[in-house]
């Protein structure tokens, strides 16, 4: 495997172990996504930094949130696009302790952070 796959598949892996998902959920009423997430070790959205905990996290057409104990902590704009394939839980994606995407158990769009 090439160096670039090496570090692909690492990104990956660190992913998935700094964050385990709890469970999502739609508000279909409002339009907006939500689940809850248990972030491992600290991480920033948007120039905020997250300290390990869980958060609840509601995608908006245009921005997300991430809560945590019932108060805002960080928000962020963001573009949906589309998967391949239903997500089969609800993860964030993380590249170089920076949150890039969120993906949502169940749902066929996720939301990419727009910096």
């Amino acid at each position: 495997m090439t160096r670039r796959g090496w570090n692909l598949v690492t990104t990956f892996l660190v992913a998935m172990l700094v964050v385990m998902p709890l469970s999502a959920g739609d508000a279909a009423k409002n339009g907006k996504l939500t689940t809850k997430v248990n972030v491992q070790s600290t991480v920033t959205l948007a120039g905020k930094w997250l300290k390990p905990g869980e958060y609840r996290v509601t995608a908006s057409d245009s921005k997300v949130t991430l809560a945590m104990d019932g108060k805002v902590v960080a928000e962020a704009p963001v573009e949906w696009k589309d998967e391949t394939s239903r997500s089969t839980f609800s993860m964030i994606v993380i590249t170089a302790d920076q949150v890039k995407e969120i993906h949502f158990s169940g749902k066929m769009r996720y939301v990419v952070i727009v910096e």
